[in-house]
């Protein structure tokens, strides 16, 4: 997977050239690491080590001992659906802003406070990205009017239509037009990710 480093403001000499030096270091030693897969619902759910439902609290640039950039996600609120009881969880995303440069990953998720999420955790802390399947397992809850509940959505906002032949099937996939009665309530998700646990389709 390709990173792309870009700089924040201009910088002089040696400072900018062992900034460099550092995070191509980090992005070389951390490339191996972030292999995508395409997982289906039930890998999403055998894989995460936790699965939690919950609100973005926090987001903020860090480093780790390395000078490596991270980024910090801190999700509060939390309903457990896998792994044990907590409050909040923070999740440790490579990339970010590490003095004048910031480090950026195709396809990773971003976050920003106050978004409703349900996530799928393995390696957090470990990995370059702490999700099953980076993208493939970040979901988003909106609220629906027409419904009157919440919803589920890909990572990208497209309303989850249902579990289809263990595919997590996106709205605009299914053939039903991408009406709202279409779109995979939260509690029926859950239900599903309950489902899966007690009974697994693997």
């Amino acid at each position: 997977m390709a990173y792309r480093i870009c700089r924040t403001h201009t910088a002089s000499g040696r400072l900018a050239a062992v900034s460099a030096f550092l995070l191509a270091w980090a992005l070389v030693h951390s490339a191996n690491a972030m292999v995508v897969v395409e997982r289906d619902f039930p890998d999403l759910v055998e894989r995460a080590e936790t699965i939690v439902a919950g609100t973005v609290a926090e987001v903020r640039n860090a480093q780790k001992d390395s000078g490596a950039p991270i980024t910090l996600v801190t999700v509060s609120d939390l309903s457990v659906l896998k792994g044990g009881a907590r409050e909040s969880i923070t999740l440790e995303f490579y990339g970010g802003v590490s003095g004048e440069y910031a480090v950026r990953v195709p396809d990773m998720p971003t976050f920003a406070p106050g978004e409703r999420v349900v996530l799928f955790i393995a390696g957090n802390g470990e990995n370059v990205c702490p999700l099953v399947g980076v993208w493939q397992g970040s979901f988003r809850v909106r609220f629906d009017e027409a419904l009157g509940t919440d919803v589920v959505t890909t990572n990208g906002g497209t309303p989850i239509a249902g579990i289809v032949g263990n595919k997590v099937r996106r709205v605009e996939n299914v053939g039903d037009g991408g009406g709202a009665a279409a779109a995979l309530t939260l509690d029926e998700f859950r239900q599903r990710i309950a489902d899966e646990l007690a009974s697994p389709s693997h």
